[in-house]
């Protein structure tokens, strides 16, 4: 008796495995086909589904989609996916992978806060610490979040905070940074050499969430001195692959 009520539970997860961004809709009886069960077995499936809101009917069709019930659940999922918890396995592989620090950054108002970092254990480290916050034209690690923000959020940016120079290599004209944020958009990475800390280096790229919308920034920093070209090159490559790895565990629409 219990394992027909497994069995009756795992056809119902059949059913809506079947589902998916290519097949958002299903007669019963390509279910049937699908999963090879009568039609008449289906049909009760789709019943049951459906009276509990996981199913519903298409108007005016015969077809069957995804019931409410899936986006309130999916909705308490979304709400419970805690950014850091998803990250810091990523973020330990990195570390591992490159022998760098490694950030992990979010818009928080007009500035740039780090909320999680990472260090190798070396001798020279980077000054920037979790919960300290960074204009976000300056650096990789917090232009890869202005690159992505709409043209409103920009310009509100750039009119009330300014492009303040922390270093000799912070960009501070208008013509440059916009330059630079389009560069970063059509690459998916960012890159800075001393822009808040002299002597520091960076790559960054974007976290997306499962509306393809900007989550965070993924960066590995070091000092320039350690970072050759063919080092950063590798590193773009590496902060690149991850960021969108940790994207899809957010959407597998997200590449």
């Amino acid at each position: 008796m219990k394992r027909k009520a497994f069995t009756s539970l795992e056809r119902a997860l059949d059913i809506l495995s079947l589902f998916d961004l290519d097949c958002t809709s299903l007669t019963a009886r390509q279910i049937a086909n699908h999963l090879n069960l009568p039609l008449s077995t289906t049909y009760k499936y789709i019943d049951v589904l459906s009276k509990r809101g996981f199913l519903a009917r298409k108007a005016g069709s015969k077809n069957f989609c995804l019931g409410l019930m899936l986006f309130r659940l999916g909705n308490v999922f979304i709400s419970g996916f805690d950014l850091i918890d998803v990250v810091i396995p990523h973020m330990k592989a990195l570390l591992k992978k490159s022998g760098e620090t490694i950030l992990l950054t979010a818009v928080e108002g007009q500035e740039a806060i780090c909320l999680e970092k990472m260090e190798p254990q070396r001798l020279i480290k980077l000054s920037l610490d979790r919960g300290r916050t960074l204009p976000l034209h300056a650096g990789a690690s917090s232009r890869i979040l202005l690159a992505y923000q709409d043209d409103a959020f920009i310009n509100t940016f750039i009119k009330q905070q300014g492009l303040q120079k922390l270093t000799k290599n912070t960009i501070t004209t208008l013509g440059k940074l916009r330059a630079e944020l389009k560069r970063t958009r059509e690459k998916g990475y960012a890159v800075s050499d001393s822009e808040v800390d002299a002597g520091a280096k960076a790559v960054s790229a974007p976290i997306f969430d499962y509306k393809g919308q900007l989550l965070a920034g993924l960066t590995i920093a070091g000092p320039s001195e350690r970072i050759d070209n063919d080092l950063l090159s590798d590193f773009i490559l590496m902060v690149k692959e991850k960021s969108a790895q940790i994207s899809r565990d957010f959407s597998h629409t997200n590449e």
